[in-house]
């Protein structure tokens, strides 16, 4: 019978988790393309702005880190459906803030929301089809950050210029609210409860190598997406003088591709193994990194487009193979716990980091370090065994 088992068939019940990981990610991108905007509104620099980037990881990582005991007690479903609530409250609180350490308080409350989404919804999505369909379906899962990162800089392109950054937030606001009824409306599919973050699951997972290594790569990974797209507005227009329409337009287009890169990632990861498929995309990622902070004038719009091309890919595999570590019930935990060290690693310190070195005149610098550890780290793949099992 599972030779017969079609994914298209269970394709609109992992749908609803796509559009629920879009407004988990979504709004936290929105914080690059108005970066500028926010620090000139607020009277603060942009090296003092890229701290936002921290405090939106840590916020980030408390709800990843505390949806597990969150979901014990409402289960997965109820868990997602509080997540987007708080991000449209969240949003509209920011949209008011008129001062710095506000702003820092507003966005920990917005990320902390966004971060409740993740552990249940990995668990949730892995739940829908059968294992060795695993990675296809997180990868279509991984549709819902990538379109993140398609429309957060274009949104932000076309409609800060008419409603400014407040008027921004405020509209993804009602949206958030709107995936939420809609979520909450559809068939809820699997509904199970969560496992909280105990000591001693905790423990086991600090006893597995392999799971300490794939915690590593993704870091780097998150740093080569999410740490480069904070910063690339900002580096493209202080550095290089690029007006800011055209350039929040180009990185949301750069994000194109990452669709079909996605599904091939799952695909191949699936046929011929998940370390050939990482390395592949941390090299190609890693090498086009470090041009763009070697190269200017057209060839580095070129860069900036291509840079992205694979970089999303990436997650599906590597979080499968961080779920394969674990017992179906304690998935959740496996995907919460890996992810907000490598967060606050790649999606907080990396941009804030960005932002110091570029006050400091050293902006170009920072993309080739960050490109030469990414191809570095393509070594640590070396020591993770062809196929992960179950270990705790």
């Amino acid at each position: 019978m599972m030779d017969n088992y079609r994914f298209s068939a269970d394709f609109p019940r992992v749908f609803r988790f796509i559009v629920m990981m879009f407004f988990a990610v979504f709004p936290r991108l929105l914080l690059s393309p108005l970066l500028l905007r926010i620090s000139a509104d607020l009277g603060i620099s942009y090296d003092q702005a890229s701290s936002f980037f921290l405090t939106s990881a840590v916020g980030f990582s408390l709800g990843l880190i505390t949806s597990g005991f969150i979901a014990c007690r409402l289960t997965h479903h109820y868990t997602i459906l509080s997540g987007a609530l708080m991000t449209g409250i969240s949003l509209f609180l920011l949209s008011t803030v008129t001062s710095f350490p506000l702003f820092h308080l507003f966005m920990g409350l917005l990320s902390y929301s966004n971060g409740l989404y993740h552990g249940s919804g990995f668990a949730s999505v892995t739940r829908i089809v059968p294992d060795r369909f695993r990675t296809r379906a997180l990868s279509f899962h991984e549709m819902g950050p990538n379109a993140a990162f398609i429309l957060a800089p274009i949104f932000s392109a076309l409609m800060a210029p008419v409603l400014g950054w407040r008027g921004v937030l405020c509209a993804t606001g009602i949206a958030a609210f709107g995936a939420a009824l809609f979520f909450l409306l559809s068939d809820k599919g699997p509904n199970d409860c969560g496992a909280p973050p105990n000591f001693a699951s905790i423990r086991l997972f600090a006893s597995v190598p392999e799971y300490w290594i794939l915690l590593l790569l993704i870091a780097i990974s998150v740093s080569l997406a999410t740490g480069v797209f904070s910063v690339l507005p900002t580096y493209l227009q202080v550095e290089h003088n690029l007006p800011e329409r055209m350039l929040n337009t180009l990185i949301g287009f750069s994000r194109v591709t990452g669709f079909a890169s996605i599904y091939l990632a799952g695909h191949l990861a699936d046929r011929f193994g998940y370390r050939i498929v990482l390395a592949s995309i941390l090299l190609f990622t890693s090498v086009l990194t470090v041009l763009i902070g070697f190269v200017s004038g057209p060839l580095l719009l070129v860069v900036v487009f291509l840079q992205p091309a694979v970089t999303q890919s990436f997650f599906p595999a590597a979080l499968s193979a961080v779920t394969r570590i674990a017992k179906p019930e304690a998935r959740n935990l496996a995907v919460s716990l890996a992810i907000p060290l490598s967060n606050i690693l790649g999606g907080g310190l990396t941009p804030m980091a960005f932002g110091t070195a570029g006050a400091a005149g050293y902006f170009s610098i920072s993309f080739i370090v960050l490109g030469s550890l990414g191809i570095l780290s393509v070594l640590l793949l070396r020591s993770l065994p062809a196929t992960i099992r179950e270990r705790c």
